[in-house]
């Protein structure tokens, strides 16, 4: 800011302004005006009077030049959209994470891997997708999660949430989940859920003695944790799970250790208790990369979504076991088997 007055008490003038071409004005005026108010006291007569106006006239024209400049300088500083806010990233850059487990559910021994990356879209979206590969009950399962979603660190998230399990019993028994996801983040409190369709097929086959049958209906499903992190690296949370038609009580948890370079291993578990077949518990040990370090909360938060398929949920879905037939299980030529005996063929 520049405030400026004129020598000469005739004439006084103030500026707004920062710009040397403003300064320059009225330092150009003042210089005028000094040889008016010098001129003045020595000299007399019209002719040096109308000179003397004439100065006055001009040290007046540089001031007023100078006003305008400063004014519009203002102006425009006044009327200038002040710069947009910075974006909040949903995703706070591509990041990945690449983990092992091992345990046991359903009564029978699972273990595996995962893998999942995330990549922004844009500003306040994102995207992830995970895979699931592993062995339960001696036959391979592999699993296949996308998720993509709207999030603010500090509020929370809403999306969309899809998955595939493929295991390779009696031909492949397949199982898939669609539907809206939520997050909420209150302080160290995370509220957060998944619900919607669950379909899938039907599969049999004789085990022993036995029909077994896998039937994944098209059905309601959810799956929702109450999460608290009384440290910052440290996650413990209590949910349900609804599949299968079967309820179930969840526990876990979650042990962030910070390495360096974008990196954080972490130890997990969970466990279930649920109707009939549908409880387990199995852990293991995974590990984030980033661009940057930060504690685990944060990585929930700005990086990765939750998991919420374990792979072996489709196996909440075994159907019936039925004694199998008794009687022949084959015919001599020009016979077939028909409800456990042996009939003519035509």
């Amino acid at each position: 800011m520049i405030a400026f007055v004129a020598p000469r008490p005739q004439i006084t003038a103030f500026i707004i302004g920062s710009d040397a071409f403003t300064l320059g004005l009225f330092l150009f005026a003042s210089r005028f005006c000094r040889l008016d108010q010098s001129f003045s006291q020595h000299s007399v007569g019209s002719s040096v009077r109308k000179r003397q106006n004439r100065l006055v006239t001009l040290c007046a024209l540089f001031a007023g030049v100078g006003v305008v400049s400063g004014a519009a300088q203002g102006a425009d500083m006044a009327t200038k959209a002040p710069p947009a806010p910075s974006c909040v990233q949903a995703v706070d850059g591509t990041n990945g994470k690449l983990g092992g487990f091992g345990g046991a559910f359903a009564n029978e021994s699972y273990y595996g891997g995962e893998g999942a990356l995330a990549v922004p879209l844009g500003c306040e979206y994102g995207a992830q997708i995970g895979l699931i590969g592993g062995s339960f009950d001696g036959r391979f399962i592999g699993t296949a999660a996308g998720h993509l979603f709207w999030r603010n660190p500090a509020q929370g998230l809403i999306g969309a949430y899809g998955d595939f399990t493929d295991w390779d019993e009696f031909g492949g028994v397949h199982a898939a989940h669609i539907g809206p996801e939520g997050e909420w983040y209150a302080g160290r409190w995370t509220l957060q859920g998944v619900a919607g369709a669950e379909f899938g097929n039907s599969q049999s086959g004789i085990v022993g003695s036995i029909v077994q049958t896998f039937d994944v209906k098209t059905r309601f499903f959810d799956e929702a944790n109450l999460a608290y992190y009384p440290q910052d690296n440290l996650e413990v949370y209590a949910g349900h799970r609804y599949l299968g038609g079967k309820n179930a009580a969840a526990f876990g948890g979650e042990w962030g250790i910070p390495m360096s370079g974008g990196v954080m291993a972490a130890l997990f578990a969970e466990g279930r208790v649920g109707e009939h077949s549908d409880h387990g518990i199995w852990g293991g040990l995974r590990f984030y990369f980033g661009h940057k370090d930060k504690t685990l909360i944060r990585r929930h938060r700005e990086d990765d979504p939750t998991n919420w398929n374990n792979g072996a949920d489709s196996t909440s879905n075994g159907g019936s076991q039925t004694p199998s037939p008794s009687g022949p299980t084959s015919c001599q030529p020009g016979f077939h088997l028909q409800n456990g005996v042996c009939v003519p063929n035509g």
